[in-house]
């Protein structure tokens, strides 16, 4: 009787603790593909307005909706930015070197998630940000306007500052198609599966994400969601 006892009472605590189980929560540091009106974090965050003319009218078709709500996780933040380079070059912007929506400006405000997707560099690549070395520590202002260092300080503050959240870095392997030569676009993937390895940070190749105004519309959303699902399938978060 004893033994029944505490067999049972060990099923009820078991039960419990998966009843009690908190969702993953997930933050998403970004620009206009993941920018959506009235779902970005801050809401003083430029949203990407031409959604609804490319058919992305619901939020439900947003590439993270459909992930978080496969998986059924929940939304920390979104700290998307429509136009946003990951560094801080701003030379197609008056000259100055600041960048004030840049990735590595807003990289501190991303709650206290579980799992942060990271899904930029198109704009980088589309306004010639200057690739730069691969520089590991101690970053000077002017390295923080080339890509590649400013990519590094990225990710370690992030490592540094969510020691137990999974970070996932989504490229883009041919963004701006027929705008970008060739070698831009194979030092693009270079940069990033070399910084991301640096790092231990998993990068998720993205590939053939259809587009419409130079976004993903409602076919690419589906193609962004449906490539970080496969991955997340063999991933151990």
């Amino acid at each position: 009787m004893k033994k029944l006892t505490l067999l049972i009472a060990t099923a009820i605590l078991m039960s419990a603790c998966v009843k009690t189980k908190e969702p993953t929560r997930f933050s998403i540091l970004g620009d206009s593909y993941s920018a959506f009106d009235g779902y970005v974090d801050p809401d003083t965050n430029d949203p990407y307005i031409h959604y609804p003319q490319i058919g992305v009218t619901g939020i439900e078709q947003m590439w993270w909706r459909q992930v978080a709500d496969s998986l059924n996780w929940v939304l920390d933040h979104n700290n998307s930015f429509s136009g946003s380079l990951v560094c801080n070059y701003a030379d197609f912007d008056g000259g100055s070197y600041y960048a004030p929506n840049s990735f590595i400006r807003r990289m501190n405000n991303l709650g206290n998630p579980d799992v942060i997707f990271i899904l930029g560099a198109t704009n980088d690549v589309w306004n010639g940000a200057p690739f730069g070395d691969y520089v590991y520590s101690d970053w000077t202002e002017e390295q923080l306007c080339s890509f590649r260092p400013a990519l590094a300080y990225m990710l370690d503050f992030l490592k540094r500052q969510h020691p137990h959240a999974k970070l996932y870095y989504l490229l883009e392997t041919n963004p701006c198609p027929g705008a970008i030569d060739a070698e831009t676009r194979l030092n693009l993937i270079e940069s990033v599966h070399r910084v991301t390895y640096h790092y231990n940070v998993d990068c998720v190749d993205l590939y053939d994400i259809h587009k419409e105004w130079w976004h993903p519309d409602v076919e690419g959303q589906k193609g962004i969601a449906d490539q970080v699902l496969e991955y997340l399938s063999m991933s151990v978060l």
